[in-house]
């Protein structure tokens, strides 16, 4: 198995942000309906309940991004 480039390593990182970027439009999208809906209706915990979920990827993936970044030194792109 071979070991990645820093080329592929920072193609990877710029992905997973194009990824947390997209899940946190996402999430936006979800809050956004969320407020548009009923208070104590389904529909409204629905839309509030995606949202959470689109934040909590999205702050695992910007986690893990910090990670891989620290370990191969911050992107210029």
């Amino acid at each position: 198995m071979s070991v990645p480039t820093l080329d592929e390593r920072s193609a990877a990182i710029s992905e997973l942000v194009v990824a947390a970027d997209d899940f946190a439009a996402r999430a936006t999208m979800q809050e956004a309906c969320r407020d548009r809906a009923r208070p104590g209706t389904g529909l409204h915990h629905q839309h509030a309940h995606s949202a959470t979920l689109w934040r909590v990827a999205e702050r695992q993936l910007r986690d893990r991004i910090r990670e891989l970044e620290s370990a191969v030194g911050p992107r210029t792109t």
